[in-house]
C-alpha cells in the first residue's frame, strides 16, 4: 500500500531580494508590476497576476521575488514544470533564497522527481539550518528515494525544531512504517507516530488506514481487522473493506472475509484486488468441500477473469487461472 505524506507549507516569506536592473526608471516600473500582481493574487485574479508579474520580469529579468511569486501561482495552479523554471531562476540568482530553494522541492516532490527534491531541501536548509518545515519535508523526500533510514533521522530532527502538528507525527510514522518493510521493529515506532497524529486531529480514516497496513505487515490480523472497521465507519471505500477481507482470510474466518470483499464490490464493481480476494475465498472453500464444489470453483476463476480484464498485468492472477481452469469445467 502506498504511503500517504503530508507536504508542509511554507510559513514564512524568502529574503527581499529585488536585483539588479539597468536604470532606475525600469526598477520602478518593476516593483510597480510585481506589487499590483501580487495584489492581484491575493484577491484571486490569477491570469491578472501573471500577466502583472511577467511583465516585472521583463522589466527587471534579475528580480527575484517576481519569479517565486509566479512561480508560486504556477504550482498552485497545477503548473508545476513553469513553477521549478521560475524557481530555478531565483535560486540560480539568489542562492539564498529559503522561499525559491524550498518551494522548488515541494514542486520537484509533485512531479516525483525525489532526488531532486532532496538536493532543493537541503539547499533551504543551508539558508534556515533549523526550518522545521524544511527539515521535515526533507524526510519525506528520503523516504519517496527508498532510504527510510535517513528520513528517520531528518524527521526526528523535524519534531525537534517544533515540527508537532498532526502533519509532521502522521509523516514520521509514514517513514517508520516504510522502514519496516526492511527491519520490523520500526513498526511500533510507527504505530505509536500515528497514534500520536490521531490525538491532534481524531477521526482521520487514512490514518487508520496506514496503521492496519503496519499491522498487516507485523502479521497481527486481529488488530488489523479492528482498525479497518474504525477506519471503514469514518470513511466507508473498496479499499478498507478490501484490506478487511484479507485480514479475515489471514485469521481463517472464510465466510466473513468473503463479506468483506463482497462489501468492497458494491463499494466499486471493477474493483480488482476485491475480485481477487473473492476468487481466493471461494478457491479455498472448494477445496475445502467435499468432492472440491465445482460450480464455486469455477466462480473463482470466473472471479479473476474479470480482475484480469481490469488489470492485465497481474502474472500470479494469470498462473491461477491457468492452473484451475482446466480442473473447474
Amino acid at each position: 500500500m502506498m504511503k500517504r505524506f503530508f507536504l508542509l507549507p511554507l510559513a514564512i516569506a524568502g529574503s527581499l531580494w529585488l536585483g539588479g536592473c539597468s536604470s532606475q526608471n525600469s526598477s520602478s516600473s518593476a516593483i510597480s508590476h510585481y506589487v499590483h500582481g501580487q495584489l492581484d493574487a491575493e484577491s484571486g485574479k490569477t491570469q491578472k497576476a501573471l500577466a502583472e508579474l511577467t511583465q516585472a520580469i521583463k522589466q527587471n529579468p534579475n528580480m527575484v521575488l517576481a519569479y517565486e511569486a509566479r512561480g508560486d501561482i504556477y504550482r498552485k495552479q497545477g503548473q508545476v514544470h513553469n513553477a521549478i523554471h521560475d524557481y530555478q531562476h531565483a535560486v540560480k540568482l539568489n542562492p539564498k533564497s529559503f522561499h525559491g530553494w524550498y518551494e522548488l522541492g515541494v514542486s520537484y516532490q509533485a512531479v516525483h522527481n525525489f532526488q531532486s527534491a532532496v538536493a532543493a531541501y537541503q539547499h533551504s536548509l543551508q539558508v534556515e539550518p533549523k526550518n522545521p518545515n524544511a527539515t521535515m519535508n526533507l524526510a519525506v523526500a528520503y523516504a519517496q528515494t527508498g532510504q527510510p533510514i535517513f528520513g528517520i533521522i531528518y524527521g526526528r530532527r523535524a519534531l525537534a525544531n517544533g515540527a508537532q502538528s498532526f502533519s509532521s507525527l502522521a509523516n514520521l510514522g509514514a517513514i517508520y512504517a516504510e522502514a519496516a518493510n526492511v527491519d520490523p521493529h520500526y513498526g511500533r515506532k510507527a504505530l505509536h507516530y500515528f497514534k500520536s497524529s490521531l490525538e491532534l486531529k481524531p477521526h482521520q480514516s487514512a490514518i487508520y488506514l496506514d496503521m492496519a497496513a503496519v499491522y498487516l505487515n507485523s502479521k497481527q490480523y486481529a488488530m488489523a481487522s479492528r482498525v479497518l472497521k474504525t477506519a471503514g465507519k469514518l470513511a466507508p471505500s473498496a479499499l478498507v473493506q478490501e484490506r478487511l477481507g484479507y485480514a479475515y482470510y489471514r485469521m481463517g474466518n472464510l465466510p466473513k472475509a468473503k463479506v468483506a470483499y463482497r462489501a468492497a464490490l458494491k463499494l466499486d464493481a471493477n474493483y480488482a484486488p476485491a475480485l481477487n480476494g473473492l476468487g481466493v475465498v471461494d478457491m479455498a472453500m472448494a477445496l475445502q468441500s467435499q468432492g472440491g464444489d465445482r460450480a464455486m470453483r469455477r466462480q473463482a476463476v470466473a472471479y479473476w477473469r474479470k480482475s484480469l480484464e481490469l488489470n492485465p498485468d497481474q502474472p500470479l492472477i494469470e498462473k491461477l487461472v491457468k492452473h484451475f481452469s482446466q480442473s473447474s469445467q
